[in-house]
């Protein structure tokens, strides 16, 4: 566990940079690779009119290649971040399904909804608009077990009591 000790009053310092598990970045760029195949044979298939398939010229192909590679190079450039930080000030999420940082200072958050098995957590949190949430797919991170381990401790010392609800965990401010 990382504790880099920052003895900010109220907060117990610790602090973590949390990284994408190294299959996820392979995934992306093994989506890259087939992206890439894909438009190397629908290119040959629209300059060899002999090899040249009826789909190859309909819009659809293309949007949905588009879109492919869009995607492969979100979740390619997505994992070079670390998914999760806990930071003095904040909780800084970085979820593959979005295309922005989501950061939540302590003071705002409301509370977290886990599964037991582990492998969901919600961030609830206050906005200028209202209350919103963040998921995080926990199988994605690198030190699950020690994030989790940091981000309950940190809680705890804010004064969040757990409550558990059918198969879910829940943290609220006390």
């Amino acid at each position: 566990m990382k504790d880099n000790a920052l003895s900010i009053p109220g907060l117990s310092g610790n602090e973590g940079s949390f990284p994408f598990r190294p299959w996820v970045r392979r995934a992306g760029l093994s989506i890259l690779l087939v992206a890439a195949l894909v438009t190397m044979v629908m290119l040959a298939a629209l300059l060899f009119p002999g090899a040249r398939y009826g789909w190859v010229e309909e819009p659809f192909a293309w949007i949905y290649v588009l879109v492919l590679w869009v995607g492969a190079v979100r979740i390619s450039a997505g994992t070079l971040r670390p998914v999760a930080e806990l930071r003095h000030d904040s909780i800084v999420i970085r979820p593959l399904h979005q295309f922005r940082s989501t950061r939540v200072a302590w003071d705002r958050m409301r509370g977290t909804e886990r599964t037991l098995g582990g492998d969901r957590l919600i961030v609830y949190y206050d906005t200028p608009r209202g209350l919103r949430f963040v998921a995080l797919n926990l199988n994605l991170v690198k030190g699950r077990r020690a994030f989790m381990d940091q981000l309950d401790a940190e809680l705890e010392q804010m004064g969040f009591v757990e409550k558990t609800v059918e198969r879910s965990l829940y943290r609220t401010r006390g």
